[in-house]
């Protein structure tokens, strides 16, 4: 299996692995998505990065139930969650291109880069339900229940990042 479609699996597989919290009434699942996406972003080149999430949001969109908690289609991108999964794009690149320019994969340059990924993602993300909802509402619904889930899933990816960039000593 190569890495695109290695990735692009854990991609679809991260969308099943969700829960919802209790705190608001809104029913919007968290998701492993923005950990397994980092994480991809941070280990494949970005040409192959953004092969893998174009094949995924195609999937998507094209009907299959890739999306969090088994969702699709084209509703998916233009509602709520859509800034998210466009910004997947984006974020990934970001984070793929820098990493791939970093010459020292330390520890708190990786962190300080998947930080900077999930504050793309929330550009997108939090502009996509301004734009459909208001600030008030894209900031009730999609940033305050999610910050310390997203830090805490940075905070992973790059620790993912590290572990797997890590030199052998052979």
């Amino acid at each position: 299996m190569n890495r695109i479609t290695g990735a692009l699996l854990f991609m679809v597989l991260s969308a099943y692995t969700s829960f919802t919290i209790p705190v608001i009434e809104t029913g919007i699942p968290f998701t492993a998505q923005s950990l397994v996406i980092f994480v991809a972003a941070g280990l494949l080149k970005p040409t192959n990065f953004l092969a893998a999430i174009i094949l995924y949001l195609i999937l998507g969109v094209a009907g299959l139930p890739v999306f969090a908690e088994g969702s699709s289609g084209w509703s998916r991108i233009v509602g709520s969650s859509g800034g998210f999964l466009y910004g997947f794009i984006f974020s990934g690149l970001v984070i793929s291109y820098c990493a791939s320019t970093l010459e020292e994969k330390t520890f708190p340059k990786l962190i300080g880069l998947m930080i900077l990924g999930t504050g793309v993602l929330f550009v997108f993300g939090l502009g996509h339900l301004s734009y459909k909802f208001g600030i008030e509402k894209a900031l009730e619904y999609g940033l305050y229940p999610f910050w310390k889930m997203a830090l805490v899933k940075a905070i992973l990816a790059g620790i993912a990042v590290f572990v797997l960039k890590r030199p052998t000593n052979s």
